[in-house]
């Protein structure tokens, strides 16, 4: 019997040994799904889920190659009530940059938030959409070329509330609309890696059921694309405590921090290989002012009454 086991585990041996498996920092949550043998790649098992390690901040994701990263989904993308209770207003952009300290980060979108007081914070996300509306929206942010999308998209189609899952809060349905998004993304990005969220979670009675079997469609809905070798993987929002939201749907000001952190330690797992230098040039930007000026109504009319009574 022992003989028959070492025979076979040398047989083994002889067997791999002409194959070459891709090692990157990933490699756990990859293990033997990609395999190169000559010049064909065999797609051996669906991709798991990226799970958050707790990276420690300031690891360098691809020295030398610039991070071009487009956040896309909604509320919880924008940074809704991110502003409250002595917040900066960011949601979970600056956390992710300084996070990201030893990289070039450049972020893409064609939003910002009037309450941020990042200069260059911005994103693709709409407060209150769903999954369709974001892929009928996102093409202006796509056309910047990102080569880092982080998509967190889903919560408002598990909405029970209608006049908000404007689409129906059916799970399987919107996991659909999720694959449809995805191909928008691949087809405007190819050379774009793409972390497609298990959503956070929600501790609302009426709506927690449709969101945790959404969370378990997600890996399926990005397996096949996977399997055709687009660079696309599920990343695990699941175990994002319930206790970090303030509302059963928005982070708290910490966590939105600690939303920044998963979002960097999903980045960190990433193939290197996988991320390439971003194509065109960076996206043309106004003054920073007049951006924060241009969103901002408010100030803009407190402005205008102000420049009329100096005229007086």
């Amino acid at each position: 019997m022992k003989k028959l086991c070492s025979i076979t585990i040398a047989a083994l041996h002889l067997l791999t040994a002409d194959a070459s498996v891709l090692q990157t920092d990933a490699s756990q949550q990859l293990t033997s799904q990609l395999v190169m043998k000559g010049n064909v790649r065999a797609t051996l098992a669906p991709p798991s889920p990226l799970i958050f390690k707790n990276t420690s901040p300031g690891k360098a994701i691809k020295p030398g190659t610039e991070l071009r990263i487009l956040p896309v989904g909604d509320s919880i993308t924008y940074g809704f009530l991110s502003n409250q209770d002595g917040g900066d207003g960011n949601g979970y952009r600056l956390r992710l940059r300084e996070n990201l300290s030893n990289d070039t980060v450049v972020f893409a979108g064609t939003i910002t938030s009037p309450v941020g007081n990042m200069t260059d914070g911005y994103f693709a996300a709409w407060n209150g959409k769903t999954i369709q509306y974001i892929e009928n929206n996102v093409g202006p942010s796509l056309d910047q070329r990102p080569n880092i999308i982080l998509l967190h998209a889903g919560t408002n189609d598990m909405n029970p509330d209608s006049s908000i899952s404007t689409e129906g809060n059916d799970p399987v349905a919107a996991s659909r609309r999720l694959g449809s998004l995805i191909d928008k993304m691949i087809d405007s990005c190819p050379d774009a890696v793409i972390l497609v969220a298990m959503i956070i979670g929600t501790c609302r009675v009426d709506q927690a059921p449709q969101t945790e079997m959404f969370q378990s469609l997600v890996p399926g809905v990005v397996m096949p694309r996977f399997q055709a070798g687009k660079h696309v993987l599920p990343v695990d929002f699941s175990t994002f405590a319930l206790s970090n939201l303030r509302d059963c749907i928005h982070p708290t000001n910490p966590g939105y921090q600690l939303l920044g952190h998963y979002w960097y330690d999903f980045v960190a797992q990433i193939p290197q290989d996988w991320i390439t230098e971003p194509v065109g040039d960076d996206p043309k930007r106004q003054d920073s002012f007049a951006m924060h000026l241009g969103t901002n109504t408010p100030l803009l009319m407190l402005l205008v009454s102000l420049f009329v009574l100096l005229h007086m």
